[in-house]
């Protein structure tokens, strides 16, 4: 990924770079605005949000506080009245039909009385029922057994508050969850027990305090059950509700279903409930949100106007520099003749004067390379190849002399005449590049020439894909290597060796290895004969410059040799089949050479020839009396 960042940047255009740099001066600077001013629109809804619900919240809490008050009120009232009524009856008698409506009475004034409440139930030490309304009779059997009732029984006459619940007893509604609370009813001389009473709080009274027109009120227990609420129907889902009261412990912004609230808690220790508001801070902040709104289009359109700006500005520059380039491209392509032309005198415009000259100049320049590359390179093959003959003419030669020396004269002519073949094949065309077949011929002359110089030495194979024979080489090639394998390496074997030439084709070219089992040699040597002239392996340089010089770099030869084991000498060259252009130069001074040399070589074997007949002549002659 880093590589790839770096890649782009170094390829990015002019015309991006300055377009990239003038958003960044002009655009930053408006958005670093934006979300300053963005943090600062939050920052003062939040603070502005809070205080008015802070306020609120208090406010809301005083009146439910005294709801509860209220409730709490009423049981101490009722507490004293119930012991006013029945504070002459004996213990051991029950209540008096004047009694109990008395103490029903009580509890129907009590709710008119305490408005807050919805209903009051008293039930007695005796398990008698006095209820404010009649609906709260229903499952009277489950009044005695009552979680509630075992819990009252254990007081000593303190007001408690039940958990809101739904139950099927001492309500008017089973399904709806009510608050309750509990008292036990002491006798104020003797301290007995009198009853119990139960005052059900009216919910409505609560949920109209916690109506607001902007926030939404949750009254919850301690237990985080919702007690009561007052919700707009359009507002939010009660499953929603759950998961934004979840794990709320103090005022905080959540986002949820793409919206933004505002949740408050305001603690009512006294009665272990909590009041928690939540808010939409879009609908509580309408004008801000249009403002917010406003400055966000005006945010835009200025970086939008900015980029259009940007982009013309950055073409009128770069467009001189584009055809600056694509000039420059044309004339790397090979148009030398291409010329621009700027009607500007700005910096640009000389620029593409300067381009102009420049351009002149280089292809005069070329022309002038050209030229001195081809002198050059004639020069160099040249010189190449005529330290490769003499070489190899003085050695033949001298294997000729001493054949005839030797009386050998069938090897002499035999040698002549391949000699002559030779230089037949290898002279006979101008052309420095020729077919692998014809190379193979070549080599195979030279071999032949070799085995009477060399008889026992060595043998030698062919092992040459057909496919390759029409493919090209430089002349004269295989014969220094063949040659270097003789006298380096077969030479001094003390048996008889063998060489192998091999060659086919590959993926990227072709491949000729010509391998010997000779002594072989070190790898520091085999680094150094492809040196410039090394002593005693010239031929392999030379053979190695000139496969370089016309075709290039990435071939050439690469020698490995093992000391004791032989040597390989692998060259690889390109799956041509067509002269190449560079390679096909007309060297009169070669052609001359080359005329001159075969007729030293008739005038040589004529010379053979007349001493073979003299030294006949002079044996004949010495045999007579």
């Amino acid at each position: 990924m880093l590589e790839r960042f770096r890649r782009f940047r170094r390829t990015i255009t002019i015309k991006r770079k300055l377009l990239l740099i003038n958003m960044i001066v002009a655009i930053l600077p408006v958005i670093a605005f934006s979300i300053i001013i963005t943090n600062i629109y939050n920052d003062t809804v939040n603070k502005r949000t809070k205080e008015s619900v802070g306020d609120t919240s208090i406010v809301i809490a005083d009146r439910i506080v005294r709801v509860f008050k209220d409730t709490e009120n009423c049981s101490n009232y009722l507490t004293v009245n119930i012991n006013k009524i029945i504070k002459d009856k004996e213990p051991t008698s029950h209540y008096s039909l004047a009694i109990q409506k008395a103490i029903t009475n009580e509890l129907y004034v009590a709710k008119i009385v305490f408005d807050e409440l919805d209903s009051i139930a008293f039930i007695s030490a005796d398990d008698s029922l006095y209820v404010s309304d009649n609906l709260l009779l229903m499952n009277k059997d489950k009044i005695i057994s009552s979680e509630q009732l075992t819990k009252l029984k254990d007081t000593t006459g303190k007001s408690i508050w039940f958990p809101c619940e739904k139950r099927d007893f001492l309500v008017q509604n089973a399904e709806e969850a009510v608050v309750t609370l509990g008292k036990k009813v002491i006798e104020i001389e003797s301290g007995k027990t009198l009853g119990y009473l139960f005052l059900n709080v009216d919910m409505s009274a609560i949920e109209g305090n916690l109506q607001n027109q902007l926030i939404n009120y949750w009254l919850v227990d301690a237990d985080n059950t919702i007690i009561s609420s007052a919700v707009r129907k359009d507002y939010i889902e009660k499953y929603h509700v759950d998961e934004l009261l979840q794990d709320v412990t103090s005022d905080q912004v959540k986002t949820h279903n793409g919206k933004k609230y505002y949740l408050s808690t305001y603690s009512i220790e006294d009665y272990g409930s909590r009041l928690i508001s939540i808010i939409d801070l879009d609908e509580f902040n309408v004008e801000a949100k249009k403002i917010l709104y406003l400055l966000i289009l005006i945010s835009v359109g200025v970086v939008f106007s900015e980029i259009i700006l940007s982009n013309y500005l950055t073409k009128k520059i770069t467009s001189p520099l584009l055809k600056l380039k694509n000039g420059a491209e044309e004339i790397a392509g090979g148009n030398m003749s291409l010329r621009l032309n700027f009607k500007s005198e700005d910096e640009i415009g000389q620029l593409g004067k300067s381009f102009n000259h420049m351009a002149e100049q280089v292809q005069e320049l070329l022309v002038k390379v050209d030229y001195e590359a081809r002198k050059k390179k004639e020069y160099e093959l040249s010189l190449l190849q005529q330290q490769v003959k003499p070489h190899f003419l003085y050695n033949n030669l001298d294997i000729i002399v001493k054949l005839s020396e030797m009386n050998r004269n069938a090897e002499a002519r035999r040698a002549t005449r391949k000699l002559a073949d030779y230089y037949r094949n290898s002279l006979s065309d101008s052309k420095e590049i020729i077919t692998i077949e014809q190379e193979m011929k070549i080599t195979g002359d030279y071999l032949e020439l070799q085995k009477i110089r060399y008889k026992d030495l060595f043998t030698y194979e062919f092992i040459i894909d057909d496919a390759i024979l029409s493919m090209l080489i430089p002349k004269l090639t295989l014969q220094p290597l063949i040659e270097n394998a003789i006298y380096h390496g077969l030479k001094y074997k003390e048996q008889t060796g063998s060489m192998r030439v091999i060659g086919y084709r590959t993926e990227d070219g072709i491949l000729l290895s010509v391998t010997d089992d000779g002594v072989g040699m070190s790898k520091e040597r085999c680094r150094a004969i492809l040196k410039n002239n090394p002593e005693g392996h010239f031929g392999v340089y030379s053979v190695n410059h000139r496969i370089k010089l016309f075709f290039g770099e990435e071939y050439g030869i690469k020698v490995s040799s093992e000391e004791g084991k032989g040597t390989t000498i692998d060259i690889h060259l390109p799956a041509k089949e067509s002269l190449l252009e560079e390679a096909d130069l007309q060297k009169k001074e070669l052609v001359e050479e080359a005329d001159q040399q075969k007729k030293e070589l008739v005038s040589i074997e004529d010379m053979v020839s007349r001493e073979n007949t003299l030294f006949r002549n002079r044996k004949d002659g010495g045999r007579k009396p």
